[in-house]
């Protein structure tokens, strides 16, 4: 069920303001990125636009609300900027921040002008907040403005914890599902020439999901999210996916290496210990980690252990070196936390939900005492036409062995619990004060 305009209000009557001590800008020597820091911000942000607004003398605020729903919650706000540009045919993970101005008064204008806020929508999920929130103040800091110009930055626990539930995950997702999510675009072609057939298609604004008969007889949901699931957003739909009664999740993405340049487009990551450096840190050790099918089958694909974290900007030499006393190999910002939020929903039913990630490193974090690398590519350079034709080859690679996994059959079948829905068991939110 799609929830209706009503309801889709109701869940951003709760707010949770984040103080500015939470979003501070990042030095750039302490940075794993260097200088770069400054240019990956920018890159990521409609700077004309936003430089137009701050001489305008507009105040800009950041909400944790899905682009779609904020003219419903802030009546009279329109589009100043569609945020990121992507190319023909993208279909997933294309929902990212959008800007809005919002007239200080019934009878405001089409220009932006003083008295007006620019308001930054952004999916609903803590460290996706937290995310462009930082980023935004790195723009501020990089230009030299005060930080006092971001005036609000606002989180809404509901829609936060119901996610899953209003975009109507259940929908997707049946009992003994072998999903894939991540890179399923991309990866999907290479199935289909696997021998696989597709059997559905379903979409709603969402998500859309194509089921592959495979060679063999495995059928293979590929699940795609069309809105950025960043950090702990990730979490929630692998929980509730989990309830839902899905037998594995495979997780196809890229990340950070921690242990060489060499590794940037050549290697492929697939961890099976897992640190999630959230809100309470958490290490899951190869036998508390949900059971791990690829790796079962390819364990030449074992890469240690994955780290992952609430925001790139937080990524500085600080953290590298908490990372290197756990035996990190690779950072990113979903994995660690889908993999305790499928161990966690598992412990609580019983059940044995699979979770593999495969993924390729587009970027490497340096370490202290090790000097800034403009020679490889990063953060900053991965849409270039060379990285872009890397890319393309690291995801052939990783669908090939996904086409073997699933012919062979992958991992046996796990026992599957009846389905139950997301909203018999969406967490409850946390209390916050409100704005």
């Amino acid at each position: 069920m799609i929830w209706n305009k009503e309801t889709l209000r109701g869940l951003y009557q709760r707010t949770a303001a984040v103080p500015p001590a939470e979003v501070p800008p990042a030095d750039p020597q302490q940075h794993t990125m260097g200088p770069a820091v400054d240019l990956y911000a920018l890159q990521r942000l409609p700077s004309d636009m936003l430089d137009l607004a701050v001489r305008a003398g507009m105040r800009i605020e950041l909400h944790g609300i899905h682009p779609d729903h904020l003219p419903l919650v802030k009546p009279g706000a329109r589009l100043a900027h569609p945020g990121h540009w992507f190319g023909y045919g993208k279909a997933f993970n294309l929902v990212r921040p959008r800007l809005f101005a919002l007239p200080g008064s019934s009878t405001g204008g089409r220009q932006l002008e003083r008295g007006d806020t620019l308001i930054m929508a952004v999916p609903p999920g803590r460290d996706y907040v937290l995310h462009n929130a930082r980023i935004l103040r790195q723009y501020l800091h990089q230009r030299g403005y005060s930080p006092q110009l971001l005036g609000k930055v606002v989180r809404y626990p509901v829609a936060e914890a119901s996610i899953a539930d209003w975009t109507g995950l259940e929908s997707f997702v049946r009992p003994g599902d072998r999903l894939l999510m991540g890179y399923v675009k991309e990866v999907l072609p290479h199935l289909l020439a696997a021998g696989g057939k597709v059997v559905r298609e379903d979409v709603n604004p969402y998500y859309g999901a194509v089921r592959v008969a495979m060679p063999g007889g495995l059928e293979v949901c590929t699940l795609g999210v069309r809105f950025s699931f960043w950090g702990c957003i990730s979490a929630r739909l692998a929980e509730a996916c989990t309830r839902l009664g899905a037998a594995e999740i495979v997780y196809v993405g890229k990340l950070g290496t921690l242990r060489s340049p060499e590794d940037i487009y050549s290697t492929v990551f697939s961890p099976t210990s897992f640190l999630d450096y959230g809100v309470s840190p958490r290490l899951l050790s190869t036998n508390e980690a949900p059971p791990n099918g690829v790796i079962a089958e390819f364990p030449h694909l074992d890469s240690g252990t994955h780290m992952s974290v609430a925001t790139v900007l937080e990524e500085d030499l600080e953290q590298r070196a908490l990372a290197d006393g756990y035996l990190v190999q690779s950072i990113d910002n979903e994995i660690s936390q889908m993999a305790r939020a499928i161990a966690e929903a598992n412990a609580l039913s019983g059940h044995s939900t699979a979770f593999s990630a495969l993924h390729f490193a587009t970027d490497y974090l340096r370490g202290p005492g090790e000097p800034e690398r403009t020679d490889i590519f990063n953060l900053t350079n991965h849409r270039r036409g060379t990285a872009l034709r890397h890319k393309d080859h690291m995801i052939a690679e990783i669908a090939s062995a996904l086409g073997k996994y699933y012919t062979s059959g992958g991992r046996e079948t796990v026992m599957v619990p009846p389905a139950r829905s997301t909203r018999d068991a969406v967490p409850e939110a946390p209390e916050e004060g409100d704005v």
